[in-house]
């Protein structure tokens, strides 16, 4: 009699295998380069005469926010340092399939570092630079230009910030304020949490802005000689503050959750106060404005009326590159600046979202690692088991136990007379399972007893041998996505 098997050891663990190195090779890897392959240079909204150079190309990156071991107060120690390598995981990631885009300039809009403002020794803070500069590692040398955030160099003045978080930040990352000219554009670089800081002793001695004396090197003072300075051409505004708006004005489609809200706290401030909005509109007139901090996506248009003519600003506050923000889709802004002076549009940007980590997580590799476990159990459980179709008869061959085995199938198949099943026959021959059950239903036709017998199952390992298969299937799956998720993550950061 042939016997049957619902399934096969090696089919089974195949197939997992191959869905398991397909799924992590594509969101270990592919996924990043594939959602920034998609995310275009936005040349096309510009207008370039032939006799001009090319649209000069920024990328806008926004918060990346390095973690701690101060990042997450009362986490247990073990969890910050996992917490910490997944998100530098996540940035090297991100960050290299963004630099794929070929950018001629890069410019971080602040928050470089969650910890740059607190106390901490000279070898302690370098330590803390370097994990920056070896996450965001640029073999090409592209210039690159950041504005300090609160986290850099803290706001206002709390005993527990460092006193030389801001000469720190100017011996690493550049000046405090800085003017970059690209593409016939002023990019203009200010210090918006020294802003805030003055905008307050301005406020609190009743002055304004233009009776107010800036500090010498201030934020107020760089803002004020640029608008003298500054004759002709557009500028560029970069703020790591958003400028106000009105309270819950709307941030358009691809934010993810609720809006910018004014607040104010221990070392932060949501948005500048109408003040130092208006007083740098006013100054700088920017054709564009790119803010950060608030980690999620928004855009606003400003208006504000200057000399009896109605003027429009567009601010775009970029998305945070750090899955760590409160955000799903960590993202970073494409910006094209046209090189032909007197063009309509003499700038286009566009925003690029990476992968959401924590729905990859989540969404797919626990719900394939609980199905695959599944699959496996049920799999090692029907491997234990033969089933012998009714109404076949055994086949002869060399085992001595055959004969037993059909004599005691075809008593099972029968059954008494009163429906009983026998007792099992033992045997000293591996090939006798050591008990049958059968599957039988007992109905009456015409006054008389029918009995109707489908098959035999016959268990055929102990649940020491079955643990052993299942553990031993577990393994040989994953053996393959865990070596796979160690050698990308390997391989990313050495890269």
């Amino acid at each position: 009699m042939t016997i049957f098997r619902f399934t096969r050891r090696g089919l089974v663990v195949n197939a997992l295998r191959m869905l398991w190195i397909v799924v992590t090779l594509w969101y270990e890897s592919g996924i990043f380069s594939y959602h920034a392959k998609r995310c275009l240079w936005p040349d096309s909204s510009l207008k370039v005469y032939a006799d001009s150079a090319s649209p000069a190309h920024l990328l806008v990156v926004a918060d990346p926010q390095i973690l701690d071991h101060r990042s997450y107060p009362g986490r247990p120690a073990l969890l910050t340092y996992i917490s910490q390598i997944l998100v530098d995981l996540n940035l090297r990631k991100s960050w290299r399939a963004a630099l794929n885009s070929r950018p001629d300039a890069i410019f971080f809009l602040g928050d470089m570092m969650d910890n740059g403002r607190m106390p901490a020794s000279d070898k302690e803070y370098e330590q803390y630079y370097h994990r920056f500069k070896k996450i965001f590692k640029d073999k090409n040398n592209i210039p690159t230009y950041f504005i300090p955030g609160n986290h850099d160099t803290g706001l206002g003045t709390p005993s527990m910030f460092s006193p030389a978080a801001h000469s720190r930040y100017e011996s690493h990352f550049g000046p405090l304020n800085n003017v970059v000219n690209m593409a016939n554009h002023s990019i203009i670089l200010i210090d918006a949490p020294g802003l805030v800081e003055e905008d307050h002793q301005r406020h609190g001695s009743g002055r304004s802005y233009a009776e107010w004396k800036p500090a010498s090197g201030g934020t107020i003072d760089f803002v004020k000689r640029f608008g003298q300075e500054h004759k002709s051409g557009p500028t560029i505004l970069l703020s790591h503050i958003p400028l106000s708006r009105p309270e819950g004005s709307d941030c358009g489609p691809l934010r993810e959750k609720g809006t910018i809200h004014r607040g104010v706290g221990l070392g932060y401030q949501n948005t500048l106060g109408k003040d130092s909005s208006l007083f740098l509109l006013d100054a700088i007139r920017p054709s564009l404005i790119l803010s950060g901090d608030d980690h999620d996506y928004c855009v606003f248009t400003h208006k504000f009326e200057r000399g009896g003519t109605n003027m429009q600003i567009r601010e775009v506050t970029v998305k945070s590159l750090s899955m760590a923000m409160g955000i799903r889709r960590p993202g970073y802004q494409l910006l094209s600046l046209n090189p032909s002076p007197g063009s309509d549009a003499s700038y286009a940007d566009t925003p690029c979202l990476m992968p959401d980590q924590l729905g990859i997580y989540l969404s797919v590799y626990i719900p394939l690692l609980i199905l695959s476990l599944l699959v496996l159990l049920l799999h090692s459980a029907l491997r234990s088991r033969t089933w012998l179709p009714n109404g076949m008869s055994h086949r002869k061959n060399r085992s001595q136990s055959q004969p037993k085995l059909s004599s005691l199938v075809q008593k099972t198949l029968d059954g008494d007379a009163d429906g009983k099943m026998p007792l099992p026959v033992s045997s000293s021959s591996s090939e006798v399972p050591p008990y049958h059950r059968g599957l039988s239903w007992t109905f009456t036709v015409d006054g008389r007893r029918r009995r109707f017998s489908c098959c035999v199952l016959s268990i055929r390992s102990s649940p020491a041998r079955f643990a052993s298969d299942f553990l031993r299937d577990v393994r040989d799956v994953a053996f393959y996505p865990i070596s796979i998720i160690l050698l990308v993550s390997f391989w990313t950061f050495m890269d």
